[in-house]
């Protein structure tokens, strides 16, 4: 099993983060270098009518047989974050070099994480200079997630921990033959939320990656009175604050007010 991730600093302006054609092509190489097979095309979702205008980029989701991988850019800050969950065992030299290869960073000061889901102490950090956490949960439920269940979890938690939505969340099982899988995503504001279950062994991953600080203290106990014993929760902390803009880096024009409202009329 793998959990990469990559906050990914210094990237020079003439990298397009904000181009979703780019930005498609480039996560399919990636994954095709990785020798990970996609079961599902790329998602990709502009995000630039945010309350932060420093914060508009591109978010976008693939899912890979029981996980996934996710890139959120920040053009305006030269900065992107990924997140690379599958149960394949990968390197992290190989990682951090394949991404390095068609998305270059700096290697200082930006950071690379690999988690093994496993019982772990929190990271200390102060909320003042980090983008938010990340929580990684594992718990096995005493009945198999269904396609409602991963999607009601996903959507009910938005609201409980007070993000915001900007899609959908999007469940489905990696084969509906055979499925091995079911995995589930939602994208929000602050990145993202995710589930996956080995449907053998019942056993679920779960995590949320926010930009924005949330009570994630008492998230442990909600999974748990609703799915039973969390085995392993993790905190850790991604992205430093900074603000590397140049003349290069200049702000898309701002929306109106008709068209800001016509972008989140589906929320209602």
């Amino acid at each position: 099993m793998t959990h990469f991730m990559l906050d990914a600093y210094g990237v020079k302006a003439t990298i397009k983060l904000n181009q979703t054609h780019f930005i498609n092509a480039i996560l399919n190489v990636i994954l095709l270098d990785l020798n990970l097979k996609p079961i599902s095309p790329a998602f990709l979702l502009p995000y630039d009518y945010g309350l932060v205008p420093l914060d508009e980029g591109l978010s976008s989701y693939i899912f890979l047989q029981g996980g996934h991988l996710t890139i959120h850019t920040f053009p305006l800050r030269g900065c992107y974050f990924v997140d690379l969950f599958t149960p394949i065992t990968i390197d992290q030299k190989k990682l951090i070099a394949t991404f390095q290869k068609y998305l270059p960073f700096a290697i200082k000061p930006s950071r690379s994480f690999m988690s093994l889901r496993q019982p772990a102490t929190d990271e200390k950090f102060d909320p003042q200079d980090v983008f938010g956490p990340h929580v990684l949960a594992t718990f096995t439920p005493k009945q198999p997630l269904t396609l409602l269940d991963t999607n009601q979890l996903l959507e009910g938690l938005i609201r409980d921990i007070g993000m915001t939505a900007i899609t959908r969340s999007f469940s489905l099982y990696d084969n509906y033959q055979d499925p091995k899988y079911l995995s589930g995503i939602v994208m929000i504001a602050e990145s993202h939320l995710s589930v996956h279950q080995n449907l053998k062994t019942g056993e679920v991953f779960f995590d949320i990656f926010s930009c924005k600080m949330f009570d994630y203290g008492s998230l442990k106990t909600r999974l748990g009175e609703r799915f039973g014993k969390v085995h392993s929760f993790q905190v850790i902390a991604r992205g430093e604050k900074h603000d590397p803009r140049s003349a290069q880096r200049k702000s898309k024009a701002t929306l109106s007010t008709k068209v800001k409202k016509a972008l989140n009329i589906w929320k209602d």
